[in-house]
């Protein structure tokens, strides 16, 4: 064979193989889970275009150089078929060698997981004024406002602390319960939530069969759920995303715990967090093992207190300590303190999202967004709303938005965290 053959064979195996390689990056194999939004992928798309756009320049290169190189026509005097040479021009020869050098410093296939952005809010109830609203605009009404946001996150994440039944009866052994609308399973839909916690003391307000049906709506409609099911096992496990091959897994718990909810092997219940911490630990660090990332949620606190206590932070802390990549907590119905801790980041209250109050530091709740990565947190913004008369989340401005945002900045200035103020959302600098 011609020496030149041999360069050429060389070179197409090369570039078909890199092809291969390249179309397996650019296609992967379709997610497990299909709950996906139009928006939330848009930026994954967008960097696929890129990664075509970067592929194609590099192919046509090759084609090019390798024909220069390979195949150099010219006519004959007196004759109307091209003649091939087998010798290269050093035009040629420079092209292919130009060609390799490009291919080389082109960048390395980036590994391990992708960046992602997850999108947290706090408390969500479906009853008394909310369930109002309900049945007057739909079961999309009290979060119509926001679900554009929430559902353009790679991740959206919430507390949903009612039931979503018909079944069942009101305990009557607490001063309030929680029978939500089964329709607001329609707005947690709308905003693309992936995760709710369950965790909390209200799962279990109407009874086991409130509770199991709650979860097969949820299930019926594509949102995970973590921190209660129909025995420990279940409360437990935890909900599990795949965004394009990379995992995210998601559990919850409770340090809030009345009497009879905690689910056991043969009972359905919630999972406790308070005085089970070496329990939550190795359940942290078995899905660390698992999956590229775990957020971990706990239901935890004093109410109407926006300081955190000693207990949150020491259990946050373990929680990060044994894996966590963010802890995302509520329960207080007020916001507390961000927390920037070994890279990772910490809500210890992220107030209520969809919620009828009665005082001004209950309607002041905002989204949470954040970048999460292979190298821990990166860009944290903070989005203000407030909770109209019905408890549904709506944007704010001016004044108002300052309210929540210099409230945020103070107490998470207790924590070391610094909140960044401009206009009217904020950003965490760690």
């Amino acid at each position: 064979m011609h020496p030149y053959s041999i360069v050429r064979t060389n070179v197409v195996r090369t570039f078909f193989c890199s092809r291969k390689a390249a179309d397996e990056r650019i296609f992967p194999m379709p997610p497990t889970s299909t709950h996906r939004t139009e928006a939330g992928r848009s930026a994954r798309l967008r960097r696929r275009e890129r990664l075509m756009a970067v592929t194609g320049s590099v192919v046509a290169v090759v084609l090019v150089a390798v024909g220069a190189a390979l195949v150099v026509s010219t006519l004959e005097p007196g004759t109307t078929e091209p003649a091939v040479t087998d010798v290269p021009t050093p035009e040629s020869t420079a092209a292919v060698e130009t060609t390799y050098a490009a291919v080389a410093t082109m960048p390395p296939t980036p590994s391990g997981p992708a960046t992602i952005t997850v999108a947290a809010v706090g408390d969500m109830q479906f009853d008394r004024q909310v369930a109002k609203l309900i049945s007057t605009s739909g079961g999309t009404a009290p979060l119509a406002d926001v679900a554009a946001q929430l559902a353009a996150a790679d991740i959206a994440v919430g507390n949903l602390e009612s039931t979503l039944s018909d079944l069942g009866e009101r305990r009557t052994d607490k001063s309030y319960t929680f029978k939500g609308r089964p329709a607001g399973v329609e707005g947690l839909a709308l905003a693309g939530f992936d995760f709710v916690s369950l965790a909390n003391n209200h799962a279990l307000d109407c009874g086991n069969d409130a509770l199991l049906d709650t979860i097969a709506r949820l299930d019926a409609n594509g949102i995970g759920h973590a921190g209660a099911g129909a025995d420990r096992p279940a409360a437990w496990a935890p909900a599990v995303r795949d965004i394009d091959g990379t995992t995210v897994a998601y559990l919850a718990f409770s340090h809030i715990l009345p009497s009879g909810f905690v689910a056991t092997d043969t009972k359905p219940g919630i999972a406790q967090g308070r005085l089970r911490m070496d329990e939550v630990e190795t359940a942290i660090r078995a899905a660390g093992a698992e999956y590229d990332y775990v957020l971990v949620s706990f239901h935890w606190g004093v109410e109407y207190t926006p300081y955190c206590n000693g207990d949150q932070v020491a259990d946050a802390h373990r929680a990060i300590d044994a894996g966590a990549d963010m802890v995302l907590a509520h329960h207080p119905h007020v916001i507390q303190a961000l927390e920037s801790y070994n890279g990772k980041l910490i809500a210890y209250s992220l107030g209520d999202f969809v919620f009828d109050h009665y005082s001004r530091e209950t309607g002041e709740a905002f989204i949470l967004e954040a970048e999460l990565g292979p190298n821990g947190i990166g860009a944290v913004n903070i989005t203000p709303v407030y909770l109209d008369a019905f408890g549904k989340p709506e944007y704010v401005s001016g004044s108002a938005a300052a309210n929540i945002l210099d409230r945020l900045k103070a107490i998470s200035a207790q924590r070391d965290t610094t909140v960044e103020i401009t206009g009217d959302t904020a950003t965490v600098i760690r």
